[in-house]
Order: C-alpha cells, then structure tokens, then sequence
C-alpha cells in the first residue's frame, strides 16, 4: 500500500518522507522525541492515546518516565503557538494522555494516490447497490454500517480511513451502501427496505464480490441486520461480530433500556427539523462532538448518505426492530463488542444480546463513543482480529440434535461445523 508522505493540519504539515515539520516551506526545528511523539498523535487524531501507550509505543526498548512527555509536549505546544488552556492542536487528558483535535488532510494524500477503493456496483432484484472491497486476506469480512452510510464519505475521516484499512490488514473487507443510501439507488420512502431485504442486499453483495462465506461484522443496526443473516444463512456465515448493538429498539418489562416511544419521535423531530446538521453526533461521538472539523464531517456524512424523509424513516424501522426471538438459534462464531460508556445503546444491550446467543464471546472495552472509529480504536480492533483468526482453525463436521435442528428451522440448516477456539466450542451452521 502506498505510505502517506505528508499529513496537513494548516497551517503546520509533517513531511513523513523527511521527518520534519513545516509551516509551508518552512521546516521547524522539533527535537526527534518530540517529532516522534507529534507524528504518533496527528496519524491519530481524535483518539485519546495514553501515556503508558504513548511511552510503550514510542521508546519500547528505553526507559523512560512520564516526565519526558511533558517536556516534548511542552515543545511542540510552543512551536506550534497551541495553549493548553486553549488548544487548537493538541487536547491534554489530565492523568490520562493527549488527543490530537485539529482537523487532518492526510487523505487528500491518499485520493492523489488512489488509494480510495473503487466503487462497483451489483443489482439485488430492481435496485442497484454500491460496494468495495480492499484487502488480500484469508477471509472475507461484509462490514455492515448502521442507520445510514455513504461510501466515499467513509473515507474522508481519517480515523475512519484508518479503521477500515485496519481491518482491511488481516481481511477482504466487503463495504457496500443499504439501498436507500449513499451510493446505492435511492428508493421511494415507502419503499425503503426491510431488514429481510437488507438481508437479500448482502447476499447480492458477497455474490458480486465472489464471496461463499464470509464474517459479518455489523456496528449498531448493522449488527442487528448480521445477526439475522447469520441466523438465516449459517452455510454462508463464517461468524458473527456485533459492535454496539442491540436486540429490540423501543423499551418494554422485558427490555429495559431500549428508546421509549417518546424518546424515539423526539428524535425523529430532530431530524425533520436539523437534518444538515451534526444529528446524533452528541449520543455517538461524545469525545469528539465539540471538535469543530468532525463536526462538520459528520454533518457533510449525514446530508450525503441520506435524505430528511429517507433518515427519518430508517430510524424509525431500526427502532421497531426486534431479533430477540432469532438470538438462540444462530449457531456460529460469535463476538460482541460494548463499551461500557455507550451513550447511544446502553452496555447491558450488548450483554444482553451475547447472553441470547449459545456460546458468545462478550467483550467490554472502556469508552464512551458509540462510533467504533471514535476513540481508542484499536482495542475494538485487536478484538476483531484475535476472534477472525480463531475462526479459522480446523473444522469438524457432525450431525446436530433435533432439538437444534428444530431451533434454526428458519434457516433450513440440517447439520452444524464445530470449531474449538480456546476453551470454547463454536458452532457453524
């Protein structure tokens, strides 16, 4: 892959090539430390790093003590003309770590060096569905993206950028836009479909894509949509990854943390009225919704994924969703990942959703973004990797009990694979 040679955040850039910073033509003296410390944040912007990663990272094999960040901090701060009280660049996490702020344009690199994925598209009955793939690894991962998504608005945050190709490093990752959205034909809003036809959606995808089976990795309703597909298509599901997801959108005695009818057409309000606007940025990226250059990505993203009507109607099917019948019958691989500090779906959703499902890995990771990009990243990440690669370990075919049989009729499936991951047995349909 081509390496980024120059990260812009005006009116400073890092020339990567020369290991140097500038302002315009002008380089500035940065001790290498420090240097080393900057280009680590800005490839990173938005997320919180912390001292120990920071430390660890950058002088793996050479002690040093806190006391040195702050002194290189100290540095760039002052060539940089950035306050702490009022910082532009650099955000100091009292006790924790630091957060690089400012908008970044490394990806204006990478549009020059077409690296930005080339968009196909494949027909799903009347409708056409757009879609990418990237990577070369040795199992297709289909990365379902919630509410609403636009492709190539994917790739102008470079923190999501960053994601994918992060996936995109142990996987063929599989992106496509729900029709209604994005790059996909936009259909009448009474036409908008239904989760069995998003369903249909994503087989049309892997077929075009050359795909047999595949790791459905679904973030918020995406992960409710994976979940059905697993659960219907198990021979075509190599496992299941839900990243901030739920089971049932509106709240009731059996489900106590889902949207109230009131909360959900507040919302909806909202959209009717500021759609253009940053929308559900505050519940989704709380760490980030005061960053004025996310903010308007965000706004940008909404305005080009979908229209008002199409927007409000997608919420309010999401929020009439409903899988808690389909969790006991899906029978493969399965990791669920929350954050404890979810703002947008509550973590006892997630713990919910991986007790309903035979044999689940739950997984609980610190934060309070919604967005999987947003935030410390790379745990979710390290999550998603460590579980793919378990996923592919040997396999094992034998008969399924009745009883199971019975369970996933819905699907049809007449046998399971068992594959051992540790100490668990996972089973695929």
């Amino acid at each position: 892959m081509h390496q980024i040679e120059r990260i812009s955040f005006p009116p400073f850039h890092l020339d990567l090539k020369a290991g140097r910073l500038a302002r315009g033509e002008e380089a500035i003296d940065l001790p290498r430390k420090a240097y080393a410390l900057l280009q680590y944040l800005v490839e990173r912007p938005g997320q919180l790093v912390s001292k120990q990663e920071l430390l660890e990272k950058l002088w793996p094999d050479v002690y040093v003590g806190e006391s040195v960040l702050k002194v290189a901090v100290a540095r760039i701060r002052k060539l940089l003309n950035d306050p702490c009280k009022k910082s532009r660049f650099i955000e100091t996490a009292h006790g924790r770590g630091y957060r690089f702020i400012a908008r970044t344009e490394a990806l204006a690199r990478l549009r020059e060096s077409a690296e930005i994925p080339k968009t196909r598209y494949t027909r799903s009955g009347d409708v056409n569905l757009a879609y990418q793939v990237i990577g070369e690894g040795p199992i297709d991962l289909v990365f379902v993206m919630g509410w609403v998504s636009h492709l190539d608005y994917f790739w102008t945050e470079p923190s999501f950028a960053r994601f994918l190709r992060r996936l995109a490093s142990f996987s063929r990752v599989i992106l496509f836009d729900k029709r209604g959205t994005g790059l996909s034909d936009r259909v009448p809003l009474n036409e908008l479909p239904t989760l069995e036809q998003r369903m249909d959606d994503v087989r049309a995808v892997m077929d075009a894509a050359g795909s047999k089976r595949a790791l459905l990795c679904g973030v918020s309703e995406g992960g409710t949509l994976s979940a059905m597909f697993a659960a219907t298509y198990p021979e075509r599901t190599t496992g299941l990854v839900m990243i901030g997801a739920y089971a049932k959108g509106i709240r009731d005695a059996d489900y106590r943390w889902g949207l109230t009818e009131e909360q959900r057409d507040q919302f909806l309000d909202r959209i009717r009225r500021e759609w253009g606007e940053p929308v559900g940025l505050e519940e989704r990226a709380p760490s980030m919704a005061s960053v004025a250059g996310f903010r308007q990505w965000w706004a940008a993203y909404l305005r080009t994924a979908a229209s008002p009507g199409a927007a409000v109607t997608l919420a309010r099917m999401n929020s009439e969703a409903d899988i808690r019948g389909i969790l006991p019958a899906i029978r493969v691989p399965t990791l669920v990942i929350h954050r404890t500090g979810d703002q947008c779906l509550r973590v006892e959703e997630g713990r919910y959703v991986a007790s309903r499902i035979p044999g689940a890995k739950f997984v609980e990771l610190p934060g309070i973004d919604h967005l999987p990009f947003v935030g410390d990243q790379d745990t979710i990440l390290d999550a998603v990797e460590e579980f793919l690669t378990a996923a592919r370990y040997s396999v094992q075919r034998e008969p399924v009990s009745s009883a199971a049989v019975s369970a996933c009729s819905s699907c049809g499936s007449k046998s399971i694979t068992r594959v051992r991951m540790r100490s668990k047995v996972y089973a695929f349909s």
